[in-house]
Protein backbone atom coordinates (compact mmCIF):
# COMPACT_ATOMS: atom_id res chain seq x y z
CA UNK A 1 0.00 0.00 0.00
CA UNK A 2 1.34 3.44 -0.93
CA UNK A 3 1.93 5.93 1.87
CA UNK A 4 -0.77 8.52 2.38
CA UNK A 5 -0.20 12.06 1.15
CA UNK A 6 -2.03 13.30 4.21
CA UNK A 7 -0.84 13.45 7.83
CA UNK A 8 -2.42 10.79 10.05
CA UNK A 9 -3.92 13.39 12.39
CA UNK A 10 -6.12 14.98 9.71
CA UNK A 11 -9.84 14.52 10.22
CA UNK A 12 -10.85 15.78 6.78
CA UNK A 13 -8.91 15.65 3.52
CA UNK A 14 -9.27 18.99 1.84
CA UNK A 15 -6.76 18.59 -0.98
CA UNK A 16 -3.15 17.84 -1.75
CA UNK A 17 -2.15 21.38 -2.64
CA UNK A 18 -2.91 23.26 0.57
CA UNK A 19 -0.12 24.55 2.74
CA UNK A 20 0.02 23.33 6.33
CA UNK A 21 -1.28 26.55 7.89
CA UNK A 22 -4.28 26.78 5.57
CA UNK A 23 -5.01 23.10 6.12
CA UNK A 24 -4.83 23.63 9.89
CA UNK A 25 -7.42 26.42 9.64
CA UNK A 26 -9.74 24.11 7.71
CA UNK A 27 -9.18 21.21 10.11
CA UNK A 28 -9.97 23.43 13.08
CA UNK A 29 -13.05 24.85 11.37
CA UNK A 30 -14.30 21.32 10.61
CA UNK A 31 -13.86 20.34 14.25
CA UNK A 32 -15.39 23.51 15.66
CA UNK A 33 -18.79 23.33 17.29
CA UNK A 34 -19.06 27.11 17.29
CA UNK A 35 -20.41 28.38 14.00
CA UNK A 36 -18.87 31.85 14.34
CA UNK A 37 -15.45 30.38 15.13
CA UNK A 38 -15.68 28.05 12.13
CA UNK A 39 -16.67 30.95 9.86
CA UNK A 40 -13.71 33.01 11.09
CA UNK A 41 -11.31 30.12 10.43
CA UNK A 42 -12.71 29.53 6.96
CA UNK A 43 -12.31 33.22 6.17
CA UNK A 44 -8.69 33.10 7.40
CA UNK A 45 -8.06 30.14 5.12
CA UNK A 46 -9.63 32.02 2.19
CA UNK A 47 -7.41 35.04 2.83
CA UNK A 48 -4.32 32.86 3.11
CA UNK A 49 -5.05 30.85 -0.03
CA UNK A 50 -7.46 32.87 -2.21
CA UNK A 51 -6.95 30.63 -5.24
CA UNK A 52 -7.35 27.32 -3.38
CA UNK A 53 -10.49 25.66 -4.68
CA UNK A 54 -10.56 23.25 -1.73
CA UNK A 55 -11.05 26.26 0.56
CA UNK A 56 -14.01 27.40 -1.55
CA UNK A 57 -15.56 23.93 -1.25
CA UNK A 58 -15.22 24.00 2.53
CA UNK A 59 -16.72 27.49 2.64
CA UNK A 60 -19.73 26.87 0.42
CA UNK A 61 -20.53 23.62 2.23
CA UNK A 62 -20.30 25.41 5.58
CA UNK A 63 -22.71 28.16 4.51
CA UNK A 64 -25.04 25.66 2.86
CA UNK A 65 -25.32 23.57 6.03
CA UNK A 66 -25.64 26.73 8.10
CA UNK A 67 -28.68 27.59 5.99
CA UNK A 68 -27.19 30.70 4.40
CA UNK A 69 -27.98 29.69 0.83
CA UNK A 70 -27.32 33.14 -0.61
CA UNK A 71 -23.75 33.17 0.72
CA UNK A 72 -23.21 29.55 -0.32
CA UNK A 73 -24.37 30.41 -3.84
CA UNK A 74 -22.10 33.47 -4.00
CA UNK A 75 -19.09 31.34 -3.05
CA UNK A 76 -20.05 28.56 -5.48
CA UNK A 77 -20.29 31.03 -8.36
CA UNK A 78 -16.88 32.45 -7.46
CA UNK A 79 -15.45 28.91 -7.30
CA UNK A 80 -16.85 28.11 -10.75
CA UNK A 81 -15.12 31.14 -12.25
CA UNK A 82 -11.84 30.37 -10.44
CA UNK A 83 -11.85 26.72 -11.48
CA UNK A 84 -12.49 27.61 -15.13
CA UNK A 85 -9.68 30.18 -15.07
CA UNK A 86 -7.28 27.72 -13.45
CA UNK A 87 -8.27 24.93 -15.84
CA UNK A 88 -8.27 27.12 -18.94
CA UNK A 89 -11.78 26.25 -20.06
CA UNK A 90 -15.06 28.04 -20.73
CA UNK A 91 -16.59 29.18 -17.42
CA UNK A 92 -20.20 29.17 -18.65
CA UNK A 93 -21.55 25.63 -18.22
CA UNK A 94 -24.31 26.36 -20.76
CA UNK A 95 -21.72 26.54 -23.53
CA UNK A 96 -20.17 23.16 -22.70
CA UNK A 97 -21.53 20.60 -25.10
CA UNK A 98 -19.03 17.81 -24.53
CA UNK A 99 -17.28 16.08 -21.66
CA UNK A 100 -14.87 18.30 -19.75
CA UNK A 101 -11.30 17.18 -20.44
CA UNK A 102 -9.29 16.51 -17.29
CA UNK A 103 -12.32 15.70 -15.16
CA UNK A 104 -10.72 12.46 -13.96
CA UNK A 105 -8.09 14.28 -11.87
CA UNK A 106 -9.69 14.31 -8.42
CA UNK A 107 -7.69 17.35 -7.32
CA UNK A 108 -7.78 19.26 -10.62
CA UNK A 109 -9.76 22.42 -11.38
CA UNK A 110 -12.07 20.52 -13.73
CA UNK A 111 -13.27 18.24 -10.93
CA UNK A 112 -13.72 21.20 -8.57
CA UNK A 113 -15.74 22.90 -11.31
CA UNK A 114 -18.01 19.88 -11.67
CA UNK A 115 -18.55 19.64 -7.91
CA UNK A 116 -19.28 23.36 -7.71
CA UNK A 117 -21.78 23.04 -10.55
CA UNK A 118 -23.46 20.18 -8.72
CA UNK A 119 -23.57 22.34 -5.58
CA UNK A 120 -25.07 25.23 -7.57
CA UNK A 121 -27.82 22.95 -8.89
CA UNK A 122 -28.64 21.77 -5.37
CA UNK A 123 -28.62 25.32 -4.00
CA UNK A 124 -30.89 26.55 -6.81
CA UNK A 125 -33.19 23.61 -6.10
CA UNK A 126 -33.30 24.47 -2.39
CA UNK A 127 -34.00 28.11 -3.25
CA UNK A 128 -37.07 27.13 -5.27
CA UNK A 129 -35.61 27.42 -8.76
CA UNK A 130 -36.23 23.82 -9.85
CA UNK A 131 -36.25 24.54 -13.58
CA UNK A 132 -32.89 26.29 -13.37
CA UNK A 133 -31.52 23.41 -11.28
CA UNK A 134 -32.67 20.91 -13.92
CA UNK A 135 -31.01 22.99 -16.64
CA UNK A 136 -27.75 23.06 -14.69
CA UNK A 137 -27.96 19.30 -14.17
CA UNK A 138 -28.48 18.72 -17.90
CA UNK A 139 -25.39 20.78 -18.62
CA UNK A 140 -23.50 18.89 -15.95
CA UNK A 141 -24.50 15.59 -17.53
CA UNK A 142 -22.91 16.72 -20.80
CA UNK A 143 -19.73 17.84 -19.02
CA UNK A 144 -19.54 14.73 -16.81
CA UNK A 145 -21.20 11.86 -18.73
CA UNK A 146 -19.71 9.23 -16.40
CA UNK A 147 -21.32 10.99 -13.41
CA UNK A 148 -17.99 11.17 -11.59
CA UNK A 149 -19.33 13.77 -9.15
CA UNK A 150 -22.65 12.04 -8.52
CA UNK A 151 -24.95 14.68 -9.93
CA UNK A 152 -27.51 11.98 -10.78
CA UNK A 153 -28.51 11.96 -7.09
CA UNK A 154 -29.44 15.66 -7.28
CA UNK A 155 -31.16 15.05 -10.63
CA UNK A 156 -33.37 12.39 -9.03
CA UNK A 157 -34.32 14.77 -6.21
CA UNK A 158 -35.06 17.54 -8.72
CA UNK A 159 -37.12 15.24 -10.91
CA UNK A 160 -39.15 14.14 -7.90
CA UNK A 161 -39.90 17.75 -7.00
CA UNK A 162 -40.94 18.74 -10.50
CA UNK A 163 -43.21 15.75 -11.18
Amino acid sequence: MAPSRYPADERVRFGRHLDAVCNAYLQEAAASVQSDRAAALLNKAARRAPDALAVDVARYKFYFYRGDLAEAERIVRTALAKAATQGGFEPDWRRGREALAGRGDTDGPQRYYLYALKALAFIRLRRGAAEEALSILQGLQALDPEDLVGSSVIAEIAAGLTD
